[in-house]
């Protein structure tokens, strides 16, 4: 029996204002429930902007030549590929409070969010630092961990292994195939093919067009 799709996009075109090529070119997508999706494709094809298409971000925040349909069933959360762009609070336990605060969730039930969380990521002994302050790759753990507090069932995550040394890519794999477990639809814009693996669907963005791979991955880019 097959599942609820979760992501649906269907003749999806972009193009940012006062460029003329489009970014995106009628771009087909859809993912099941529980699946997760890796988006790859040379540097600048236009990965990111495929994100902020599928989790809302465009057009809602960002504007441009836009058409095209996205179905989306459930909460949406997204990371960035440049951390610095979503961290701006004076401390980690902030950083990771805020989400639920807007969600007006009580207190006690944040303060154990927020726990579990800085556990889940293994962020404890940083609870109290500045975000600012740390290096590339501890901001990717804050920012995935902020969008955690969240509970999505829809994750976008731009090159989220990135700035990530050997040990916390490991962590961060196995977080995101126990949300997969648990259900969670999870899209991956990345390039490396090493990090290919973690996905039941590997899709192609070349020239503004996503074509879909065959299950061995294979990539013929020259990346």
């Amino acid at each position: 029996m097959q599942k609820m799709l979760a992501v649906e996009a269907r003749a999806l075109s972009f193009r940012y204002q006062g460029q003329h090529t489009l970014v995106l070119d009628k771009v087909n997508f859809n993912l099941e429930q529980g699946k997760i999706a890796a988006i790859t494709g040379l540097s600048g094809c236009g990965k990111s902007t495929l994100g902020y298409c599928l989790s809302g971000v465009i057009p809602r925040l960002i504007k441009g030549d836009f058409s095209g349909e996205v179905n989306l069933q459930g909460r949406v959360g997204i990371v960035f590929q440049d951390p610095d762009t979503q961290i701006f609070l004076p401390t980690v336990e902030d950083e990771l409070a805020f989400g639920p605060e807007n969600l007006c969730l009580a207190r006690e039930e944040i303060r154990e969010i927020i726990s579990c969380n800085l556990e889940l990521i293994g962020l404890k002994e940083l609870r109290t630092e500045n975000p600012a302050t740390l290096s590339g790759g501890q901001k990717q753990l804050v920012a995935l961990s902020g969008v955690l507090t969240l509970s999505p069932d829809i994750l976008v995550l731009d090159e989220p292994l990135s700035q990530l040394d050997n040990s916390a890519k490991d962590r961060v794999k196995s977080i995101l195939l126990g949300l997969k477990e648990e259900g969670k639809t999870l899209i991956i814009m990345e390039h490396d093919k090493k990090n290919l693996l973690l996905a039941d669907q590997i899709w192609c963005l070349e020239r503004g067009r996503l074509f879909q791979l065959p299950a061995s991955g294979e990539v013929n880019q020259g990346e």
